[in-house]
């Protein structure tokens, strides 16, 4: 079967995107996750609060007073969403924004979310109108990383309807439901992945820049990823963000005023999982522990049934450590470990949804059925109405220039 590259060297080449059942898996896993984002703030908008939620004594509750008369301010449920929606209010007005922020350098080095609610709000006023903007924002990135993850996966060799679980994942469920940036992100991250291992270079260091813009841990899975690949194209995935959101840094730093504690997320290795494993044996926050389980859980099996080989099994060490790191408040609470576990989580399970990664990308043929038919044919169906990959195919282009003749072992000694 022919795949996503050119044939001409033989190198390590992507399988072709099922983009049909990607698709239409996405938009259905889009509307099941909205749906149950909708359910649960009809059910605890009273506990909880709302989409932009803050207490009385944050940051931004003096704008969200103004902005939002009628919106409660109590302290169970406050979150970051009102930050980030006073810097959407005022995104080139640093000073102004930064009057609502806790530690305006910190919140202010994640500026695409706000960035895009800002250019997007048909009518440029403040209060619900923005409000509303932010949340459709929220959803295009749920679907964008429904069709990322599923794109990566059949890209590998993997199923489809990993495009219909993203959605539904508690991190991206609940950063639709408090309005924050995880899941635009985390969908860019694996936008990247996915460009790189189709030779798409400069849309891959496009979404990189715009990942780590979005929420720098992100560079986390790229580090990995670039450690994997081990070439310029996989250097360019990490110098690229790293400049751009080095600048950005410095430049804030010189507008806006510093705040006491910038550094409040890190602990000693290990301290912060072994606080949350305490919280939860009360039995709180029990979606925060299913959240972070998971995603070691699948990682190690990822790891162990994968390899280091794999493309993702380096990205995925480098984001269990650094979840290793972090402390109890952002590993342990329901409306922080549910997002702080989502790269990890989407990278385990693309992984281990994708057991011949490896055999596809180094170019070896696939081993014959029981039947006698070569399971690389069996794949010529992507399951949209029997058509093959054959015309993407012939669009592709080579990703590892170095591979081929000169390395024939560049994948499989990774």
């Amino acid at each position: 079967m022919e795949t996503a590259t050119d044939l001409d060297t033989g190198g390590p080449r992507a399988r072709a995107i099922a983009w049909r059942p990607v698709l239409l898996l996405a938009l259905l896993g889009t509307v099941l996750g909205t749906g149950l984002v909708a359910l649960d703030l009809q059910r605890t908008r009273d506990v909880n609060g709302g989409l932009i939620h803050t207490g009385p004594d944050g940051p931004a509750s003096a704008l969200i007073a103004e902005d939002f008369p009628d919106e409660p301010q109590f302290t169970n449920g406050a979150h970051d969403g009102p930050m980030f929606y006073a810097v959407a209010r005022d995104p080139f007005d640093l000073d102004k924004a930064a009057e609502s922020l806790d530690r305006p350098p910190y919140r202010l080095q994640r500026p695409l979310f706000p960035l895009l609610a800002w250019a997007l709000n048909p009518t440029r006023s403040a209060g619900e109108p923005l409000l509303w903007t932010m949340v459709g924002v929220g959803v295009l990135a749920m679907f964008a990383a429904a069709v990322a993850t599923g794109a990566l996966a059949t890209s590998l060799g993997g199923p489809a309807w990993l495009a219909l679980l993203v959605p539904v994942l508690p991190g991206v469920t609940m950063s639709l439901r408090i309005t924050v940036a995880d899941t635009l992100a985390v969908a860019l991250l694996v936008a990247a992945i996915a460009a790189s291992l189709r030779g798409r270079d400069l849309l891959a260091v496009g979404f990189a820049v715009l990942a780590v813009l979005a929420k720098e841990p992100m560079l986390l899975g790229l580090l990995g990823f670039a450690a994997w690949r081990a070439d310029r194209r996989g250097l360019a995935l990490v110098a690229a963000p790293v400049a751009v959101a080095a600048s950005w840094y410095l430049y804030l730093r010189t507008q806006v005023q510093p705040s006491p504690e910038e550094v409040i997320e890190f602990g000693l290795p290990g301290q912060g999982l072994l606080g949350a494993v305490a919280h939860w044996a009360s039995g709180q926050d029990p979606g925060a522990m299913l959240s972070v389980v998971a995603a070691f859980a699948l990682a190690a099996v990822a790891l162990l049934r994968r390899g280091l080989r794999h493309p993702l099994s380096l990205a995925i060490i480098v984001n269990a450590g650094f979840l290793l790191l972090v402390t109890r408040t952002v590993i342990g609470l329901e409306r922080n470990g549910t997002r702080t576990s989502l790269p990890l989580l989407v990278l385990a399970l693309v992984a281990v949804a994708t057991p011949d990664a490896v055999r596809i990308l180094s170019g070896a043929p696939a081993p014959p059925a029981a039947d006698g038919i070569d399971a690389d044919d069996e794949d010529r169906i992507d399951g949209a109405g029997g058509r093959t990959a054959r015309g993407d195919a012939a669009s592709g282009r080579r990703w590892w220039q170095r591979a081929g003749q000169a390395r024939p072992s560049a994948t499989t000694n990774r």
